[in-house]
């Protein structure tokens, strides 16, 4: 008996570029020990953040190595599309994808809307698949300082500590 495709939208707040990086390594390393699939739709180039915690963080070098293998690089609308082809492939060989998207409110904003029509459009080719999509919206502190707003919109943050579900605005405000 096939299970439904399970599609997450979990939301992450972050205070700057190098505290997302480190916000996000121990989930992604969680992530890659369960053999998740770990895709990025970013707005602007995050590999030099990325490789700092890299060479300052404490993971063995084969966990270095499959971090260093995720896409940091922006995203414009090609790399978008090859995503999505690449994500039918993923999901036929996977249980889990995480999409991490990165970037200003109104790029969050297409992507998700980008992500739902491709949801949309295969999901009777994907229906007997058991698969979770995990995407993460992670928003800037200086766009978004009325943290109430997105989590109104959201049931699962990503902290530190991994995914959680969503309780109470003050939970929110501490998550970081």
């Amino acid at each position: 008996m096939a299970r439904k495709i399970q599609l997450r939208k979990t939301c992450s707040i972050y205070a700057d570029d190098l505290h997302f990086a480190t916000m996000v390594f121990p989930f992604i390393e969680k992530e890659i020990n369960n053999n998740t699939t770990i895709k990025t739709i970013l707005e602007k180039n995050e590999e030099e953040n990325i490789e700092k915690i890299i060479n300052n963080i404490g993971l063995n070098s084969e966990i270095k190595e499959k971090i260093r293998q995720i896409d940091w690089s922006n995203t414009n609308i090609k790399k978008i599309r090859n995503n999505f082809e690449v994500l039918k492939q993923d999901i036929r060989e996977k249980n889990n994808i995480d999409i991490i998207v990165l970037g200003r409110n109104l790029f969050v904003q297409k992507v998700n809307k980008a992500i739902d029509l491709w949801f949309k459009n295969n999901i009777e080719e994907l229906e007997n698949i058991e698969i979770q999509i995990n995407v993460i919206n992670c928003f800037s502190f200086e766009e978004n300082k009325k943290i109430y707003k997105i989590k109104d919109s959201y049931d699962y943050i990503l902290k530190t500590s991994g995914i959680e579900e969503i309780f109470e605005t003050e939970e929110l405000l501490k998550a970081n």
